[in-house]
């Protein structure tokens, strides 16, 4: 299988002129045009089949990247693929997509969490690929603390670090409202995060109206 001629073959020139504009960071010139879900069923292929290849194009790193929790292996070689992976990041769509599809993390919570906080001072990507993951796994009773004291001690410049720190927050506060609120009213965060961070959690629908009203008076003006 040639991952590049799959996806050249499912090239869709309006929907990479569509990507460009919400991944504004990439050159045009870095994307095929490949929708997702045909994008998520040549990953299975290369799972399937053990392809190796060079990813370029944001939809071949993509690719890569599904393709990792797509495979059936060990821990310790699901982390040397991420070894590989993680470095090469280089937009919040790929991040995001690929941490979505890391299903083996909640079998192995531990080894992960070490695993991802090794990125938490890294790069603008890998920063991301840190708080998306505990976005996505460790929002739970286990971890809770934990995680709320990594989110909230990150504090970085990057506009793409600070949206998923926001981002996470609004959705601890949504799931733990007891543990997360407090962050909000001592106003430790990041002015920026501490604010972008409520209006997602006002934007959210299992976050109630009465305590929608007391988070915007929460705001740093």
């Amino acid at each position: 299988m040639n991952v590049r001629e799959e996806l050249f073959k499912n090239q869709d020139l309006e929907y990479r002129d569509f990507n460009k504009k919400l991944i504004p960071n990439i050159d045009i010139d870095n994307f095929i045009g490949v929708r997702v879900p045909i994008i998520r069923d040549i990953a299975k292929e290369v799972a399937l089949e053990n392809v190796t290849f060079i990813p370029e194009y944001q939809e071949e790193l993509m690719v890569f990247g599904l393709a990792i929790g797509y495979s059936k292996c060990s821990i310790d070689e699901y982390i040397k693929r991420l070894d590989e992976f993680v470095p090469m990041i280089s937009s919040w769509a790929v991040c995001d997509t690929v941490c979505s599809n890391l299903k083996f993390t909640k079998k192995h919570l531990d080894k992960m969490w070490d695993y991802i906080l090794k990125y938490k001072n890294g790069s603008e990507y890998e920063v991301r690929f840190t708080v998306v993951m505990i976005m996505d796994y460790y929002l739970i009773d286990e971890y809770i603390d934990r995680a709320l004291d990594v989110l909230s001690t990150i504090n970085r410049e990057e506009y793409y670090i600070k949206m998923a720190v926001a981002w996470a927050l609004a959705t601890a506060l949504a799931k733990f409202e007891d543990k997360t609120l407090p962050i909000f009213e001592s106003k430790s965060l990041d002015t920026w995060v501490h604010n972008k961070a409520i209006q997602k959690a006002r934007e959210s629908y299992r976050v109630p109206k009465e305590k929608k009203d007391y988070l915007n008076s929460l705001k740093i003006k």
